[in-house]
């Protein structure tokens, strides 16, 4: 039977459990009926699906599961395009009625600003305006804690002069990307550090890496044998012992389970300075090397249309989603292939990405695929 992993106290006397399923890489309700029968009860999802999250999945597969609301932590965030103080109000209570409660257990904001290829609006005001209405409907009990996510130490600052600090930071986090400095002012603070990526995927995804460096590197697997576990249960282990909340993505039920049977064992204080030593040990990116590509998606279609990374093995990574006449941008690699899925799984197109003297490449999908 799997050790659980241990849960922290908020600065509210809040509970956070420290490792969650992340409902991100187009995870639906079937993945996440299975996760809740594993045994998770913290989940953490956001409202937009153009980022691979399906927040009334989540919300369906916990009334399915008929599991006691109250024993489940819900974690939502709010997207950049609703940043502005009823703007959020408004985007709150869709969260609601997709999760089908009346509360959530932390409400986070996705990002503090709107970029080109992330927001399809201009948003009403800022981050500031939001964290207010956050405050509000902390003060009305619809959210048991409220945070952000990559934070800096000018947000921070701002953050902590604000009429309620956050309970939750959630940032980027792995053992090569470490964020001593963030996660040492959180611990200060009395503010819970909560990582995403921390096995890795970011390095894959938008760091232009053939393959996942975490999963690959020696020091890790040698960690791993030793204790006859595998990689990602020895990350796992390592970031919930500097009291780091995680929340792994998978949709395989197996991988699923070997997430959470990832604290049985124990770290020597030899390995914990192993993996501490990994920081800053790889390149932060490879966008100056003439093989990173930044790449323009544009879909053309009438379709929703899944966007999947095919790894060398020919393994496919839910990396997102295009709506109808949206388009998206990421930064990858010469030779990386991407695939495009209708909601039914059927193709409609795969892309290899190459390299261009400008190094950007914008793709239409769906115009001539279709």
């Amino acid at each position: 039977m799997a050790v659980a992993a241990p849960a922290a106290l908020l600065h509210n006397n809040e509970s956070l459990p420290l490792l969650g399923l992340g409902c991100s890489s187009g995870l639906r309700k079937p993945h996440v009926l299975s996760a809740l029968k594993a045994g998770y009860r913290h989940l953490d999802t956001a409202q937009y699906y153009g980022w691979g999250y399906h927040e009334a999945d989540v919300g369906d597969a916990v009334r399915e599961s008929g599991l006691d609301r109250g024993g489940l932590s819900i974690q939502s965030k709010i997207h950049p395009n609703d940043l502005g103080f009823e703007a959020t109000k408004r985007a709150f209570t869709v969260s609601l009625q997709r999760l089908h409660t009346d509360y959530v257990d932390s409400m986070l904001l996705h990002k503090t600003r709107c970029w080109e290829g992330a927001c399809d609006r201009v948003p009403e005001g800022t981050w500031q305006d939001s964290w207010r209405a956050l405050e509000d409907i902390y003060d009305e009990g619809k959210t048991r804690a409220i945070g952000i996510c990559d934070v800096n130490d000018a947000i921070l600052d701002e953050l902590l002069a604000q009429r309620v600090k956050p309970h939750i930071i959630q940032n980027w986090m792995d053992p090569f990307q470490q964020d001593k400095h963030i996660r040492e002012r959180c611990k200060q603070e009395g503010i819970q550090y909560q990582a995403y990526s921390t096995l890795g995927p970011q390095w894959v995804h938008f760091r232009g890496y053939k393959e996942n460096p975490v999963l690959t590197n020696p020091t890790l697997l040698r960690i791993a044998q030793t204790h006859h576990r595998e990689v990602a249960q020895v990350v796992l282990n390592w970031a919930v012992r500097h009291q780091v909340a995680v929340i792994p993505a998978s949709k395989n039920p197996k991988r699923q389970i070997s997430n959470l049977n990832s604290f049985d064992f124990e770290l020597s204080h030899e390995d914990m300075k192993a993996i501490d030593d990994l920081d800053g040990t790889l390149q932060p990116t490879r966008a100056k090397d003439p093989r990173s590509v930044h790449a323009t998606w544009r879909n053309r279609a009438a379709a929703l249309l899944n966007i999947f990374w095919v790894e060398e093995s020919g393994k496919e990574v839910d990396v997102g989603e295009l709506v109808p006449g949206g388009s998206t941008k990421m930064d990858t690699w010469d030779g990386h292939t991407f695939r495009f899925r209708r909601a039914d799984g059927s193709l409609v197109a795969e892309h290899p990405i190459r390299s261009t003297p400008s190094q950007r490449v914008v793709i239409d999908v769906g115009r001539e695929d279709l």
